[in-house]
């Protein structure tokens, strides 16, 4: 091989790991559906061949860079991704609450105790909602439907459902 050739070889090699890592971070700022990882990985690919075309070591060596960077690349630029306004539109995010120092609100003292009473807000056909204690709660009938402004009265309170029967 002629020396303009092997030294094209090698520009080219370099400028194609180069365009591979910038079009590895325009991924995560551009959403493409992916589109731009597979341009990315056919950079680093057409790098490590120009590589061996050049000389056997620069391949080798290619290789072993992208190979030992891309974990690392992956986990900086999801950190990077989540923290961008896209990103954070993509991520759910929860919080924590043993880090956050909130108390988490247990649903059973929430709820009413059987045979509150209150009315029927709207009509229950069969689910519906119900003032009880001048709270509004989502509730279902357990028998026939109920009409809006009937008093009711909570028959059972089982995983956060509420049962209600028309008061007789």
């Amino acid at each position: 091989m002629n020396g303009e050739s092997s030294s094209g070889h090698l520009i080219a090699s370099i400028l194609l790991g180069v365009a591979a890592f910038g079009i590895f971070f325009i991924e995560f700022v551009i959403p493409s559906g992916g589109l731009l990882a597979i341009l990315c990985v056919i950079c680093a690919i057409a790098s490590v061949v120009l590589g061996f075309m050049h000389d056997a070591t620069l391949g080798m060596t290619l290789l072993a860079l992208y190979g030992l960077a891309a974990p690392f690349m992956l986990m900086f630029g999801l950190r990077l991704a989540t923290k961008s306004p896209m990103g954070r539109r993509m991520v759910l995010s929860a919080e924590d609450p043993a880090r956050t120092g909130a108390k988490i609100a247990e649903p059973s003292t929430d709820l009413p105790k059987v045979g509150a009473r209150g009315e029927a807000i709207t009509p229950l056909r069969p689910a519906g909602f119900v003032r009880i204690g001048g709270r509004r709660l989502d509730a279902s009938a357990e028998g026939d439907l109920i009409d809006s402004g009937t008093s009711i009265e909570v028959v059972s309170v089982r995983d956060g459902q509420v049962r209600v029967r028309v008061v007789r």
